[in-house]
């Protein structure tokens, strides 16, 4: 044989005996190897299941961390707004808090105003009330003085409508003095005819005064003598009556009669009651009223 061949084979020996242990070891290295590697494989299995869970875990717990943040950064949004709104509303009290100041201020000023203007209306009441304090007692004065005129003025409407009635009297008294004188001319006339002329007036005759002034006086005392009926009134020279003169006599609208007057004094005066008709009119009595016209 060649001794390449039998290095060969010697070589292929070696290698034979060399590759038994080897492929030994590789069996054992293998069936070690693949327990390893199942063992590595659960472990990495389990490590992928622990990592899964942690990565869940983590997801979890980033997405409450996120969730937290929103909610957190929504707080925030909702703390800022309500700082924000109490800003504003502090920024408001405030601005009124300087507004009600300034308003206060000028509440103190006008009640200042105010004050000074009481005290200058007061002055001016108590002013007021002593004036109407005067005007009062003169509306008073003026109200007695008035209250007199009223009576005044009803006497003097009474004495009128006394007057207007015997005024009236009178017309009819003198119509028929007028009669009475017309029948008498006649009467007279008829006489002339059938004697002549009656002789001149009667020498010495006096003129009755008349009334110069209108005067008005109460009757206070009437009394009977020698068949007439005479009456006293309470009033006299004093008061401008003179003797002769005739005053009409009522009884409020009643017209009574005529008073002639026949005696004078200072403050009475007494005379003759004339054309009293007792029956018609009545009687001349205490209390009625004796009136003097002027011209009459």
């Amino acid at each position: 044989m060649h001794i390449l061949t039998k290095a060969l084979l010697v070589i292929v020996a070696l290698l034979a005996v060399a590759i038994v242990p080897l492929a030994a070891v590789n069996a054992y290295n293998d069936s070690r190897f693949e327990l390893k590697y199942r063992d590595a494989d659960a472990a990495r299995a389990a490590s992928d299941a622990a990592l899964t869970s942690e990565r869940n875990a983590k997801a979890v717990m980033q997405q409450k961390a996120e969730d937290d943040a929103k909610a957190g950064a929504e707080r925030l949004a909702s703390s800022q707004k309500e700082v924000d709104a109490k800003s504003a509303a502090l920024r408001k009290a405030e601005s009124e808090l300087a507004s009600m100041q300034a308003t206060q201020q000028g509440i103190l000023s006008h009640l200042e105003s105010l004050d000074a203007t009481f005290k200058a209306n007061q002055l001016i009441t108590d002013s007021l009330a002593s004036e109407l304090r005067d005007v009062r007692g003169k509306a008073i004065e003026a109200q007695r003085r008035m209250a007199e005129l009223d009576a005044a003025l009803a006497e003097r409407t009474a004495e009128l409508e006394v007057a207007e009635a015997a005024r009236r009297l009178l017309e009819e008294e003198r119509k028929r003095l007028e009669d009475e004188n017309l029948a008498a001319k006649t009467s007279i006339d008829q006489y002339i005819a059938a004697y002549g002329q009656i002789g001149g007036s009667r020498a010495g005759a006096v003129t009755q005064p008349v009334a110069d002034r209108n005067v008005s006086a109460t009757i206070i005392d009437v009394r009977q003598r020698d068949g007439s009926t005479f009456a006293e009134i309470n009033a006299g020279s004093r008061d401008g009556v003179q003797v002769g003169w005739t005053m009409m006599v009522g009884d409020g609208a009643t017209y009574i009669g005529n008073l002639k007057i026949t005696h004078i004094d200072v403050n009475r005066a007494v005379g003759v009651v004339e054309l009293e008709n007792a029956a018609a009119r009545g009687e001349v009595k205490v209390g009625q009223r004796a009136i003097a016209r002027a011209g009459e």
